[in-house]
């Protein structure tokens, strides 16, 4: 799942799209995937070889426009896709974050979108 998600994304942020973090000195704008969560689905005869994934999709730019125009292209690449091993891929939320933690000050925005993988495993 991960490296179909990668692939599907690499016309995004010039390429720039990391699993876990980006680099200390990535160039922006980029978007960092994280798996927060997965299911695996069943039905009455047992495993039924697929896995429900939740994926973070945070959108980093310098402006707050440019992280909002990179999340409305994630948005319209990921959504209700099919293809390979992903069953189906839903965009359940987005957020605008702050890029910094408490008490750090940073002029990076970010925006995040959750979405729902089904796949197989």
């Amino acid at each position: 799942m991960e490296q179909a998600l990668t692939d599907l994304l690499a016309s995004v942020a010039g390429g720039h799209r990391y699993w876990g973090r980006a680099p200390q000195k990535a160039t922006r704008p980029f978007v960092v995937l994280n798996r927060v969560g997965g299911q695996p689905n069943y039905h009455m005869q047992g495993p039924s070889g697929f896995v429900s994934s939740r994926v973070q999709v945070d959108c980093y730019a310098d402006k707050y426009t440019e992280a909002a125009a990179l999340a409305a292209n994630v948005t319209a690449l990921v959504s209700g896709y099919q293809g390979g091993t992903i069953q189906g891929i839903f965009v359940e939320s987005e957020r605008s974050l702050s890029a910094a933690d408490a008490g750090e000050v940073s002029s990076v925005f970010r925006i995040s979108i959750d979405i729902t993988v089904l796949h197989g495993e």
